[in-house]
């Protein structure tokens, strides 16, 4: 049986953490202005940006870059798709084994979706009965899917979803059915005065996914490869110049 590829920890999370990742863009239906994908044009892997994009997808840059990564997450993608194509059943057991190959007694989370996210409410439905049926883990992961996290959803307990700001359904997010959501922002500035309009405090910049597992919104900071010239380009250039300033 093939099985589904996990990683385990990097530069940001913990070792303790596994990571699960698809194709960025090409898995994100709620996408919008982040809403990028790696793309095959005159045998190259190239960057397409999405009509309303106003800032590149840092796990798309990466599938451009690296190959073997680009393979590992299309992988991943082609297995479920195969898997749900017979049944929802196939779906929960395939990412079950899967998990159960790499978990180890010093595993604790694991990260849903480092790139891509909820492309179906079959798929969703996969996932969370498998945290269910793993309730010693925590399961977590950003999401922009999030019409497909109806009051007719069950959520486990050790499930913890982050709303994502700058898709499709950002208008659920300011109806307030999501108390933890998180903002891509182009500066510590920002995050202060955005979080001092929108709920009357600043928003703490999150470096390490531990507000993922708080009932609080949170921001985090421009990163990846940007456009050339480009708004974002210029924002990401600022916060670099920042970080060597404050070494």
């Amino acid at each position: 049986m093939n099985l589904l590829k996990f990683s385990k920890g990097n530069k940001k999370l913990s070792k303790d953490t596994l990571i699960f990742s698809l194709p960025a863009g090409r898995t994100c239906p709620g996408a919008s202005l982040c809403h990028s994908m790696a793309i095959i044009k005159d045998n190259k892997r190239k960057i397409k940006d999405g009509v309303l994009t106003q800032f590149r997808c840092y796990a798309a840059s990466q599938e451009v870059l690296y190959t073997a990564l680009y393979k590992k997450r299309k992988y991943n993608l082609d297995l479920l798709l195969n898997a749900l194509n017979d049944s929802e059943t196939n779906c929960i057991n395939l990412i079950l084994t899967s998990l159960n190959k790499y978990e180890t007694k010093n595993i604790k989370k694991v990260r849903i979706h480092d790139s891509g996210d909820f492309f179906s409410g079959r798929y969703l439905r996969a996932w969370l009965k498998v945290a269910e049926l793993k309730p010693n883990l925590k399961f977590y992961c950003y999401s922009k899917s999030l019409n497909l996290f109806g009051s007719n959803v069950h959520i486990p307990n050790n499930f913890y979803m982050t709303a994502s700001m700058g898709g499709l359904y950002d208008h659920l997010i300011h109806k307030g059915y999501f108390k933890r959501y998180a903002i891509v922002v182009n500066s510590e500035a920002e995050a202060y005065s955005l979080g001092l309009l929108h709920r009357g405090k600043p928003y703490a910049i999150d470096k390490d996914d531990s507000s993922c597992f708080k009932p609080e919104p949170f921001a985090l900071l421009l990163h990846g490869t940007q456009p050339k010239g480009s708004t974002a380009s210029k924002a990401l250039q600022a916060i670099k110049k920042e970080k060597l300033l404050s070494k």
